[in-house]
């Protein structure tokens, strides 16, 4: 699963850079780099470079990091997202108007949780490698042929499993005791990222 999300990643990013510029006749900007506004609310920072790479389609790759407390559970980490995107509006080429994109998601995040029995307090240590995808629609605006505005919206799913570590400090603890939240499992992804386009 690792090892796939890896590949598909440098695929990915030959496919933006390799990608000829006269491919396609366009007006205006081709690239647009961003940031997600509304992630540092729940802990999380998540940064985006976009291409496009014909009249209606282009791709996107994301990155970013977590740090939040989640039921008593810290977690740390980072996260990858490829995502292709097509743009089915007439009279607008990519990367502006209406999109939908579907993407993978690749995470992995270290987890600690603390108990104390008395006077004897334990740490627990365990790590989540989640693999998934879901679908983005969303709106992306160009202003000026500078200023990018990106709205974004859709369902998403990640699978993956706890892996508790086992060290003199975390005896005793099983995956039942961190607590992943939204990291796996059914979730809805949303953003509104705000980048420089050119």
């Amino acid at each position: 699963m690792k090892k796939l999300a890896k590949l598909f990643t440098l695929l990915l990013v030959v496919a933006c850079f390799v990608a000829p510029k006269s491919s396609f006749a366009q007006d205006g900007p081709k690239n647009v780099i961003k940031t997600n506004i509304l992630s540092p609310i729940v802990g999380s920072y998540n940064f985006f470079y976009e291409r496009a790479l014909a009249k209606n389609t282009s791709l996107q790759l994301g990155g970013g990091f977590t740090s939040i407390d989640i039921s008593g559970t810290k977690l740390s980490g980072f996260r990858v997202t490829p995502e292709f995107r097509y743009y089915p509006s007439k009279g607008k080429d990519a990367p502006k108007g209406f999109f939908v994109g579907p993407y993978l998601n690749y995470q992995s995040l270290n987890l600690t949780v603390g108990a104390t029995a008395g006077t004897t307090s334990a740490e627990g240590k365990a790590t989540l490698n989640t693999f998934g995808g879901g679908l983005a629609l969303g709106w992306q605006w160009i202003f000026g042929d500078v200023v990018a505005l990106d709205l974004f919206f859709g369902p998403s799913y990640n699978s993956g499993t706890v892996k508790v570590e086992a060290t003199a400090t975390s005896s005793g603890f099983t995956e039942s005791d961190f607590s992943t939240g939204a990291f796996s499992g059914f979730g809805f992804r949303f953003g509104l990222s705000l980048g420089v386009a050119f």
